[in-house]
């Protein structure tokens, strides 16, 4: 009986190095995908954080011209930890976004990324928003005036107006001179059969931006969005806001409802590059993410949609004391992989939802500014290529600021883990209860 009692001991060293084997190699926090296969032929980035709202909301984080997806995995990273939402990180297919505001192209690409981490993540489509900078900022605006259905809102770090990008993915645009209506109907046109809520924006920019330059581009966007949104100065409070080293001027716009649909903001002396000067809290705060808990039942998006078209007012309101729990082991994370495998609920009662891997922080270079000419206003890409983002330089120059970017470091993706202890304590009871009735 001593005999076949000692083989239990190699037994149980055996589970247990497969156990320590796993555990080491699996993450125990957040991490970025990188190259998520969504259905759709521009590059995916998608960062879940190990805490995520039970009905999270999606930023989507778009570049720069001459920077990559990672150029803008830190803007958001920490504010999705903090919330529990979610950020996709699209790549432009060139040097710059195709910034055309058309239900088609990159932006057809984009929401295709939105429904897919809705399904596969359990995403509240009432609370996808929209936030870049330069290019990324001019992309914005092109997707809440082409998919008002997908998007809540957006926030646009020094950008054009829809309608004067002009280049697809190289970097020009063009600011002619153009009355509310007229800019407003450029908004209007890129979804002719829209008849909902329109999405709220806030607008960014600095009067030393001489890239997209501030006073050919901001009047512009203002007589745009206010004619869209149907407000004016007289629905308008004024504030001041810090952040960083700059002070902000601020106009708050409500709609008949009292609900704050536009907000503008100009920082004297600010330069074109606004990435990097402390502003995606006061995002993020607008979108109304610091709303919601990781793990917690999260709130509505202000004056949201619903990706079907249907009109949100004020957003659909998150039910349950916990949040909506997925059924056991559907798969949440990138690439199809289950999140939290082994039919755990996804964040039931606050459970991390586990993406594993380390977080990239990672931001592009700067690259020297465009110049205006003339009255109808055009810019020329600079010289210097962003090095940035997920290890591939930006090849040409582009409307990034001169002020610049701190360059991160790209990690590695990692896969997420997959929790078999369960499964390891079981086989080992098992093992054990078969030597013992042999040794009886």
């Amino acid at each position: 009986m001593t005999n076949k009692r000692s083989f239990s001991v190699p037994a149980v060293f055996h589970l247990g190095a497969i156990g320590a084997v796993l555990l080491s190699a699996t993450p125990l926090h957040a991490a970025w995908t990188n190259g998520v296969k969504y259905g759709g032929s521009m590059v995916m980035d998608l960062y879940v954080p190990t805490a995520v709202d039970a009905s999270p909301g999606i930023v989507v984080a778009l570049h720069y011209c001459s920077g990559n997806a990672g150029s803008a995995h830190s803007w958001l990273q920490g504010e999705a930890d903090k919330y529990g939402f979610l950020v996709i990180a699209p790549g432009a297919g060139g040097n710059c976004f195709d910034a055309t505001p058309a239900r088609s192209g990159e932006r057809d690409q984009i929401a295709k990324m939105v429904a897919y981490v809705v399904t596969q993540n359990h995403a509240d489509a009432t609370k996808v928003f929209a936030a870049g900078a330069s290019s990324g900022a001019c992309m914005t605006q092109a997707l809440l005036a082409a998919y008002p259905d997908v998007f809540a809102g957006g926030s646009v770090l020094a950008g054009v107006p829809a309608g004067a990008w002009t280049g697809g993915n190289t970097y020009a645009w063009s600011t002619p001179s153009k009355s509310a209506a007229e800019w407003g109907d450029i908004v209007r046109k890129a979804d002719m059969g829209f008849t909902g809520t329109r999405p709220r924006i806030q607008l960014w920019h600095g009067t030393a931006d001489t890239t997209l330059t501030y006073s050919q581009n901001f009047p512009a966007e203002v007589l745009q969005w206010t004619n869209v949104l149907g407000v004016s100065d007289a629905s308008s409070t004024t504030s001041s806001f810090k952040a960083s080293q700059d002070t902000w001027a601020r106009i708050s716009y409500k709609d008949s409802a009292g609900t704050v649909v536009m907000e503008t903001n100009v920082a004297q002396g600010a330069p074109h590059d606004l990435s990097g000067r402390g502003l995606w809290p006061d995002v993020v705060r607008f979108f109304g993410l610091d709303k919601d808990t990781p793990g917690g039942g999260g709130s509505g998006g202000a004056g949201g949609t619903s990706a079907g078209g249907a009109t949100g007012g004020g957003g659909k309101p998150n039910t349950g004391a916990g949040g909506t729990t997925s059924a056991g082991g559907a798969p949440t994370s990138a690439g199809g992989a289950p999140n939290n495998a082994g039919g755990a609920p996804n964040n039931a009662g606050g459970a991390p939802n586990n993406a594993g891997g380390a977080p990239n922080n990672v931001a592009g270079s700067p690259s020297s500014g465009g110049t205006s000419s003339g009255g109808a206003t055009s810019g020329t890409a600079g010289a210097k290529p962003g090095t940035g983002g997920s290890g591939t330089a930006g090849t040409g120059g582009g409307p990034h600021d001169e002020g610049g970017c701190s360059i991160g470091v790209n990690h590695p993706n990692q896969q997420p883990r997959t929790m078999l202890v369960g499964l390891l304590v079981a086989g080992l009871a098992a093992v054990v209860r078969r030597r013992r009735r042999s040794a009886e």
